[in-house]
């Protein structure tokens, strides 16, 4: 048990009133206390006493227990979802369930949850803390649905509230080449998705749509058309939420370069942010530490060989339209770490997570995850060096390819602490009991 834990079992003097023990420490500090413990100690601290599970429901241990997570730093936790190929869907057998990885205990959970046994999950979109499954029927073969493609619905779920329920149909929802971002206030319940149809890219006679589910009103409408830049439609490349705006890389058909535009959710206009990218691969916006990032595959023009290959993370400078590199990892030392092939015609997809920076907002470390292998890294940009965590729990062993989707959440402590949240907070599964 964590320290802090000890002493709050064995610093309060504990005397009898009318029966009912009662600690003679006062109210804040106990909350000061309790709120120095991991989150997973913090679940299991509930059961102690009536006393202390009133204390960790309670609003205003919320609000202390949120400082001090600051203090601490982001990045308690991440989602995954498991995906299997070809078929390119969720393994039946790991449906519904969320795997979370606690980066300062360097421990996975599982939550199981509900699935409706008559749909196939095709793609998978998550953010602050939700999941969008966009689904489409299960062929009576074996379970697969190898010669449909045609989407049926997009199912949403919260695993922590262990909720789950479907969205009115998306105009779009039967093309199955999109882009999904979700983006939710995790405090009021309000969430939106935003579904970039990419179905006529290289076209001509074709025209980006973006289609916009509110759930206040529980429904989907139609936003203005992206900037479009060469003859034919344009292809979104990566999306995401940032400062009450949605960031998108499109590749510009004719050229493969790329653009960086921004929608204003509110006033429903776009407006360019930075215009000829680099043309590389695997371009990815992420959102940490309240900034913006670029992450890519780097191939230097001046060598073919895959020794040269790395991986680059820009910031984005939104307000001056400009990007700075942040850091450049060569391309072996994350094949080496993740267990991956690479070469010139071949790389692997390997996401950002997270990064950490240091109080002068240079990057410390990033937390790196493998798509293909299902590992985590998180890589010391200063020293160069790299930590390995414990692999995912229910990583494959054998020789057919998978892919797994990652992003990372910071646990929202109202939802798993409020007192009728669930009936059985997140446990540890060890990793042998699950072989």
């Amino acid at each position: 048990m964590c320290w802090c834990a000890e002493i709050v079992m064995a610093g309060p003097s504990l005397s009898s009133i009318h029966g009912v023990q009662q600690s003679n420490l006062p109210l804040e500090v106990m909350e000061r206390v309790l709120s120095l413990l991991p989150l997973p100690v913090l679940c299991r601290m509930r059961t102690v006493c009536k006393e202390w599970n009133d204390i960790i429901c309670s609003s205003s241990f919320h609000d202390c227990y949120e400082q001090t997570l600051e203090e601490r730093g982001h990045g308690v936790c991440f989602l995954t979802k498991f995906h299997s190929i070809p078929y390119t869907r969720i393994a039946r057998s790991v449906r519904g369930t969320t795997c979370f990885l606690d980066l300062d205990e360097r421990r996975w959970y599982l939550i199981k949850g509900s699935v409706d046994q008559g749909l196939d999950t095709r793609d998978v979109a998550m953010g602050d803390g939700l999941v969008a499954e966009i689904c489409c029927p299960v062929s009576p073969k074996e379970g697969y649905n190898i010669g449909s493609r045609t989407i049926s619905c997009i199912q949403m779920s919260d695993p922590i509230l262990k909720m789950r329920w479907r969205l009115d149909p998306c105009p779009n929802e039967k093309n199955v080449h999109s882009l999904v971002v979700v983006a939710a206030d995790r405090g009021s319940r309000v969430f939106r998705i935003f579904v970039f149809d990419n179905s006529g890219y290289g076209e001509t006679g074709f025209h980006q749509c973006l289609w916009i589910y509110e759930s206040s009103t529980n429904k989907w409408c139609c936003a203005s058309q992206p900037p479009r830049k060469g003859s034919l439609k344009n292809l979104a490349r990566s999306a995401v939420v940032f400062q009450q705006g949605l960031y998108a890389i499109f590749t510009e058909t004719d050229s493969l370069e790329r653009f960086l535009a921004l929608y204003d959710i509110e006033k429903d206009t776009w407006s360019m942010v930075l215009e000829n990218l680099p043309a590389e691969r695997r371009v990815e916006l992420v959102v940490s530490s309240g900034k913006l990032f670029m992450m890519f595959w780097r191939f230097p023009s001046s060598s073919s060989s895959s020794s040269a290959m790395r991986i680059e993370m820009v910031e984005i400078q939104v307000s001056e339209k400009t990007f700075r590199i942040v850091f450049q990892i060569p391309a072996s030392t994350l094949a080496h770490c993740c267990g991956e092939r690479i070469t010139i015609y071949e790389i692997f997809d390997i996401t950002c997570l997270a990064l950490r920076l240091n109080s002068d907002s240079s990057c410390s470390s990033v937390v790196l995850f493998s798509k293909s292998s299902g590992k985590v890294i998180i890589y010391n940009v200063v020293s160069a060096t790299v930590d390995i965590l414990p692999e995912h729990p229910l990583r494959e062993k054998n020789f057919v390819p998978h892919q797994y989707w990652a992003t990372h959440q910071n646990l929202c402590v109202r939802d798993i602490l409020q007192k009728d949240a669930q009936s059985h907070p997140p446990i540890y599964v060890p990793k042998e009991q699950l072989l």
